[in-house]
């Protein structure tokens, strides 16, 4: 389980920013799970992130994916001399003199663990661990910006030989994986399969997850049966999927292609195709079964057969599933249900958990089938003098449970709504009509109005 995440100098999220799914209030009718260690309190099952465009919440789903990558990635793919790849926040001068700051709460087989890492553009600067065994911290390593390990005497194993593979730039524990290092390996596989990411950047590795799950598993497995009851469920029509497997020695084009690439960068590079191609969706009508090219399918069809492999398997494993943009492309009751799948403690009996970023507001409403309470609900503003990003829960404001959130937040009263200018529309309707105002001719300023060099009146107004 996710117990809280906090990130400084990411993207917009300047300064320190904490995500917690941690609460005090009690839901037996939610899928819920004691926190480790304690009594009182317990995880909720989904966090909602709303807030205006470009106020950071996909920043905010974006830090969790960079960390989880820098775990899985920077000692078996990141350039050994390239530095770290980060984000910081770039609206201050000197970007490059701040270092950027993660950490991470979360249990693994029912024990707590905290894990963070500071770098900057070209090295990790620390990096630390420590568990909470019978409920009492306990340090596992601690590393140095003079990549200098010490080690808690409850780290077991081989941890001489991770530290001499270690390099400036990777993290200790992807070292630590990488050599087998069994204590740490168990950690390194909840960033891998205990926390998902989807967003548009790895829709084709997830489709390749729906198809592996519905055509190559055993069609009598629990998550191939899943997956092909949430396909018709959606009412999209389609009563199934076909793909041809892919095999690359009938495919010239493709070792064409990987020559080339080889030859422009370097033997290095790797270049694994996906295991299905020529995929396609199944339609049954009074004439009979059809079937049409998954590219000729809806955007939200695809965008469903997309999440359905990776919402599965983290209800199977008891995973933290997270979305950017939830209700892009879906119909309102299909994402009400989906996070309702999370939510009911009939359904979710792993503990998995939902965080994702939505602007639909009606999942607030009491018209919703699935209630948010509010210790599930965050936003994100941006200061709009530093343009750097605030996250905070609706927990912050003097509301029940009872109270219509979809109604308040629509007045505004948590914040985190675009502001838009009431005289923006006469403006540009007078801007519009204006008589001298020809073809082919620009209109003279306004008064109050700036002339500037290479700028038509409209855009400057805009």
């Amino acid at each position: 389980m996710l117990l809280r995440f906090r990130v400084e100098n990411h993207a917009s999220l300047r300064d320190e920013q904490e995500l917690t799914l941690v609460s005090s209030e009690c839901h037996p009718k939610r899928a819920e799970a004691e926190v480790p260690g304690s009594s009182e309190l317990v995880t909720v099952p989904v966090a909602a992130i709303y807030g205006p465009n470009a106020s950071g919440k996909s920043n905010v789903i974006d830090a969790i994916t960079w960390m989880r990558w820098a775990v899985l990635s920077s000692y078996r793919r990141w350039d050994p001399t390239g530095g770290v790849p980060r984000r910081p926040f770039q609206f201050r001068r000197n970007p490059e003199d701040h270092p950027t700051d993660f950490q991470i709460d979360f249990a693994v087989d029912g024990v707590r663990h905290a894990f963070g890492f500071s770098v900057d553009d070209t090295r990790v600067r620390n990096e630390w661990m420590v568990y909470y065994p019978e409920g009492r911290a306990r340090r596992l390593y601690d590393r140095d910006d003079k990549d200098e390990v010490t080690f808690g005497r409850w780290l077991t194993g081989r941890r001489k030989t991770v530290a001499d593979s270690l390099r400036s730039n990777s993290l200790f524990l992807s070292v630590a994986a990488a050599q087998g290092h069994e204590q740490l390996s168990r950690i390194f596989r909840w960033f891998q399969f205990g926390l998902v990411v989807a967003d548009d950047s790895d829709y084709s590795g997830r489709l390749e997850h729906t198809l592996h799950l519905l055509l190559e598993d055993d069609v009598h497995r629990p998550e191939s049966r899943a997956v092909a009851m949430l396909l018709s469920y959606a009412d999209l029509g389609a009563t199934g999927l076909e793909a041809k497997e892919f095999d690359e020695t009938d495919d010239e084009e493709l070792r064409r292609v990987r020559q080339a690439l080889r030859d422009a960068v370097g033997s290095r590079l790797v270049v694994e195709p996906g295991r299905f191609k020529d995929v396609r969706v199944r339609h049954r009508t009074t004439d009979g079964e059809f079937t049409l090219p998954l590219s000729h399918e809806s955007s939200g069809t695809r965008t469903w057969i997309g999440l359905l492999g990776v919402v599965v398997s983290a209800l199977m494993r008891g995973a933290v599933l997270c979305v950017d943009e939830l209700d892009a492309r879906l119909h309102p009751q299909l994402v009400d249900a989906l996070i309702g799948m999370f939510a009911s403690a009939e359904v979710n009996t792993r503990g998995a958990q939902l965080v994702f970023s939505s602007h639909d507001m009606t999942l607030l409403g009491r018209n919703a089938q699935t209630e948010l309470s509010r210790d599930q609900i965050w936003f994100t503003e941006k200061d709009p003098g530093t343009l750097a990003t605030n996250l905070f829960p609706m927990t912050d404001f003097p509301v029940r449970d009872t109270d219509n959130f979809e109604h308040r937040y629509l007045l505004g009263r948590f914040g985190a709504v675009p502001y838009l200018d009431d005289d923006f529309l006469p403006r540009l309707v007078e801007l519009l009509e204006r008589e001298d105002v020809n073809e082919g001719e620009e209109a003279a300023p306004a008064d109050g109005e700036v002339e500037t060099a290479g700028a038509t009146s409209l855009p400057h107004l805009l």
